[in-house]
């Protein structure tokens, strides 16, 4: 397969989708905020296995990824559903967060590829948010903007099978967690990803 020229810059129309509790499906996706910056880092390490005084093996253990979120404003939408705001008669308030609602993450980024701008469309899947880390400075010279940044964790779901009712097995009895999906202008469904929150499911081979 020949290599692709291609970089990937910017990010922007950040989504959320709240779980449906009786349902256990996803929600309509909603505005986030205007995005700043997004970062993800594997959540990944590995154990050698030693068996007379020789490596013989290693488990890994992947637990998805982390990262961080930075918006230009915090949202109250968003802040609620997440539990960490609720509105009261004079306004918004803070409240004490004590449950990590699970939510997908949409975004997307641009890329430069083979000489053509297009744009990546990615869901995460099984997000939590912390509170958003704030900090204001004043204006000096010019005036200073102050984005908020929110850390995530993305721990991913479980594979479908190509009928999406069932979880996936592979052969040797394992399931299999996606934390992201990424679409490109020539996948189906293209126009609408970002539109619902898509099942992730095995792709059947013809």
């Amino acid at each position: 397969m020949a290599k692709k020229k291609m970089v990937r810059f910017n990010v922007k129309n950040v989504k959320f989708a709240m779980v449906d509790e009786e349902t256990g499906l996803y929600k309509t996706p909603e505005d986030l905020a205007y995005a700043n910056s997004l970062s993800l880092e594997p959540d990944y390490s590995e154990q050698p296995i030693y068996m007379d005084g020789e490596k013989m093996d290693v488990l890994i253990d992947d637990k998805g990824k982390t990262g961080e979120l930075s918006v230009m404003n915090k949202e109250p939408e968003y802040e609620i559903a997440c539990g960490r705001l609720i509105e009261v008669e004079e306004g918004y308030a803070d409240i004490q967060q004590d449950n990590s609602i699970q939510h997908a993450i949409y975004y997307e980024v641009n890329a430069r590829r083979n000489g053509v701008t297009i744009t990546l469309k990615s869901w995460l899947y099984n997000c939590v948010s912390g509170q958003a880390a704030e900090s204001y400075q004043q204006n000096q010279d010019s005036r200073t903007i102050n984005p908020f940044a929110y850390p995530l964790t993305i721990m991913g779901v479980n594979i479908k099978k190509s009928t999406g009712d069932e979880d996936y097995f592979d052969e040797k009895g394992n399931t299999k967690k996606v934390t992201r999906i990424t679409a490109y202008p020539e996948s189906p469904g293209y126009a609408t990803f970002g539109d619902t929150v898509p099942i992730p499911k095995m792709k059947v081979v013809i």
